[in-house]
């Protein structure tokens, strides 16, 4: 099997049994994975980075505190946009938390309670947009949408699944510099450090990274849920989210 199919498989090997749940894909499969397109030699992995002074950025107000990141419009230029028009135009003000899934992530941006649809400006959604510098680190925040490859208002902020030694070990094992693309060791060791939440890579659009508030996120994702969305509980809501620039 050619390298960077196999690693699609490791990669995705858990993913059939999130998009079974309703919470994360009403039903349907992921997108197919981009990462047999992807040149790993040309990679920078931005999130780990020190945000630049002036970068666009996101402050999300919850109910249970705080979370700030950092947008990358140069690499998800219309999920960012999307993010940024909805966000400056109030829609995310009041909008629950309608999912917390397996204390991995937590989403909202949803139009209405039936969970499967959200807004865009033209009314269309936005096909995915990948980058090989942008993974589903903890800390993450991915576009949502139910129809496999598209994205919306809707959107997921991701906690942690921590790897197994034997995912590891597989992944390990894709990094033979004798194949073409292959994975990279740096990549690898990302995953183990950061945290990661291995079955969204790949599968949706990554388009800011927490810097402030992985407290909040991770209060959120411990939340009692219940039902078919695995709503929690006790709800929890965006009171706002303020569009800025990080300054240190």
């Amino acid at each position: 099997m050619n390298i960077i199919k196999k690693a699609a498989v490791v990669i995705a090997a858990g993913a059939a049994v999130l998009a079974m749940s309703g919470c994360m894909g009403f039903g349907q499969q992921p997108a197919p994975s981009p990462m047999s397109t992807y040149d790993y030699s040309t990679m920078r992995l931005i999130q780990l980075e020190e945000p630049e002074e002036g970068r666009q950025n996101a402050e999300i107000e919850t109910t249970l505190g705080t979370i700030k990141v950092v947008l990358y419009p140069e690499y998800a230029p219309n999920t960012v946009k999307n993010f940024v028009n909805r966000a400056n135009e109030g829609y995310y003000n009041g909008k629950d938390i309608y999912c917390v899934l397996d204390k991995s992530l937590f989403m909202s941006g949803s139009l209405d309670e039936k969970r499967n649809s959200g807004v865009t400006e033209d009314g269309q959604v936005i096909p995915n947009e990948y980058s090989v510098n942008l993974w589903a680190f903890k800390g993450a925040l991915c576009s949502f949408n139910g129809r496999s490859g598209y994205g919306d208002s809707r959107f997921m902020v991701l906690n942690d699944r921590p790897l197994s030694d034997e995912q590891v070990e597989e992944l390990r094992a894709l990094t033979d510099e004798t194949k073409e693309h292959p994975i990279p060791n740096e990549l690898v060791d990302a995953f183990v450090k950061q945290g990661v939440v291995i079955d969204l890579c790949g599968a949706y659009t990554v388009f800011a990274q927490t810097y402030e508030g992985y407290d909040v996120i991770e209060k959120i994702c411990s939340a009692e849920v219940s039902g078919e969305f695995s709503t929690p509980v006790e709800p929890i809501y965006i009171n706002k989210i303020t569009i800025g620039e990080y300054h240190k």
